[in-house]
């Protein structure tokens, strides 16, 4: 791969990580939607990365967790069915944390490849200048 190739490639995982990071902050907003039993309640998303034809990676499309949810115990909500459950997304925390951190670090390596590739391809012009 030349020099040229860096940029393409850490620009696609820039993508596809920012789309993550929106992804996981979308499902951590929505956590603890509710909704009463039977109707559908907010979906995780889930960002599919496939290979892209520069080398790097794209976007492939967001899956969809369960519409379905997880039933909670609260019989004082007023979105309660009448055996006094509510249903809310299937979001995990825990996961989705996990998930941040390696977006995040993910991100972070890229940029870092898109400026050192930047700072490179500047020491090259100032060589022919």
């Amino acid at each position: 791969m030349s020099l040229f190739g860096a940029l393409p490639i850490a620009g696609s995982g820039l993508e596809v990580d920012q789309a993550w990071l929106d992804t996981i902050g979308a499902n951590v907003a929505n956590a603890h939607d509710e909704a009463t039993p039977g109707t559908p309640v907010y979906q995780p998303q889930y960002v599919q990365a496939v290979p892209s034809s520069n080398g790097g990676v794209q976007v492939g499309g967001i899956a969809l967790g369960s519409a379905k949810g997880t039933l909670e115990y609260d019989p004082s909500n007023p979105k309660a069915n009448a055996a006094g459950y509510v249903a809310l997304p299937a979001v995990d925390m825990a996961t989705e944390m996990v998930g941040l951190v390696e977006a995040q670090s993910n991100y972070e390596a890229n940029a870092a490849v898109v400026k050192d590739a930047l700072g490179a391809y500047d020491a090259v012009l100032a060589i022919k200048g």
